[in-house]
């Protein structure tokens, strides 16, 4: 699936999170560098390292995006560092929720094409 460029096309520019749920949508169990690498040619044009907007990917508590429109399936294996019991996936695996799936159907249909 070819998504126009957000330069060449800013009168159909999706959002991020729009951009990245579709992106999800057609290459799953990616890891988040990957996502991340797309979402940064898509709006310079040029590939990113990966971390630019990290924020989408954070583990943590509130209204993050991760846990609501997608997750990580990958087997959790490397312990977390400190006093904790919790371990988490060297690399992730992403996949999207149902939410995250109808996110990526808006954004397919803003856009024009079928998902």
């Amino acid at each position: 699936m070819q998504i126009p460029l957000f330069k060449s096309t800013p009168s159909l520019a999706l959002s991020n999170i729009e951009f990245l749920c579709l992106k999800m949508h057609a290459n799953p169990h990616r890891p988040a560098r990957w996502y991340l690498r797309a979402l940064h040619s898509y709006r310079f044009g040029t590939p990113g390292t990966g971390s630019w907007n990290a924020i989408y990917f954070r583990i943590g508590n509130g209204n993050g995006y991760r846990g609501r429109l997608f997750r990580d399936t990958a087997p959790k294996t490397r312990p977390c560092r400190g006093m904790t019991t919790r371990s988490h996936s060297a690399i992730g695996s992403f996949l999207l929720t149902a939410e995250g799936e109808s996110y990526a159907a808006r954004a397919a249909a803003k856009i024009g094409i079928a998902l």
